[in-house]
């Protein structure tokens, strides 16, 4: 295409965010690849022809990046941004084809045990964010999905909360209330003005922590899971519940939870 000869590779990042990626992804999703071109593709390659670029090149800015994660953020930011460019015949060769694929083994929570759990909800009861902690632990939401729920998204007729997605916006859903959050968004609901909840989430992390030195806020999004689980609620519907996007993300993260659970029930069978 005669517009794109000599467009360098910070255009066309800038170019293929506003247009592949800023319509459809959520805002944290969107963070995250401005913080990767930002801070993790080098400038002196940003200005180089996007044509010129050499896997050498990216290899090279890969491999500066420290942190586990954000290193496979930016290989797939790369992969993404020349594979779009690559579909459009902007380039004649795709030079991530020979970068190998970056993997980040992702860690599994570690769920509060019965006992903790009982010792958490003795600790907050007169604690300030008493009712957002346990709208975590009843929901299973992210940090900051919690922090988007406003008093429009509970549906008293149908008693169905809706969860607005920070990983994508297919990742909005609907869950049904149950019992313990019911008497939760109670307490909240007559005194919000829009908004569930008014703090950020970094003092929401901090606040946990200080509660749950072993701990961390996400884990209490890994035994909501783990519970419903021990419950009988089939992997499918939390998969549902959680807002993943595929049954395989739940099932890797939890099958160790079912068979465990399985193990623990077949002692219970006794033989005459």
């Amino acid at each position: 295409m005669e517009k794109f000869d000599g467009i360098t590779l910070g255009e066309w990042l800038a170019r293929w965010y506003r247009v592949y990626k800023e319509p459809y992804l959520s805002e944290s999703s969107l963070n995250n690849i401005k913080m990767v071109i930002r801070l993790h593709i080098p400038d002196d390659m940003k200005q180089t022809r996007l044509d010129e670029i050499t896997p050498y090149m990216i290899e090279d800015a890969i491999a500066d990046v420290t942190a586990p994660r954000m290193r496979q953020y930016t290989w797939q930011v790369f992969h993404a941004a020349f594979d779009m460019a690559a579909l459009h015949n902007i380039i004649e060769r795709d030079p991530m084809r020979l970068v190998p694929k970056v993997k980040h083994k992702q860690k599994i929570g570690n769920s509060l045990s019965p006992l903790e759990i009982k010792e958490f909800k003795h600790k907050i009861r007169k604690h300030p964010l008493r009712d957002l902690f346990e709208f975590y632990l009843y929901t299973g939401c992210r940090r900051s999905e919690a922090l988007t729920v406003t008093k429009y998204d509970i549906d008293t007729v149908s008693m169905t909360l809706r969860i607005r997605g920070t990983k994508s916006k297919t990742s909005d859903r609907v869950m049904p209330i149950s019992k313990p959050l019911e008497y939760v968004i109670n307490r909240v609901i007559t005194s919000a003005d829009s908004y569930l909840f008014h703090v950020t989430g970094d003092y929401v992390s901090r606040a946990f922590k200080a509660l749950c030195p072993n701990h961390k806020l996400h884990d209490l999004r890994h035994t909501f899971a783990t519970h419903c689980l021990q419950c009988g609620v089939s992997m499918k519907v939390l998969q549902l519940w959680l807002g993943h996007a595929s049954f395989e993300t739940t099932a890797s993260i939890y099958t160790h939870v079912v068979d465990a659970f399985q193990r623990t029930e077949a002692s219970k069978i006794a033989w005459f």
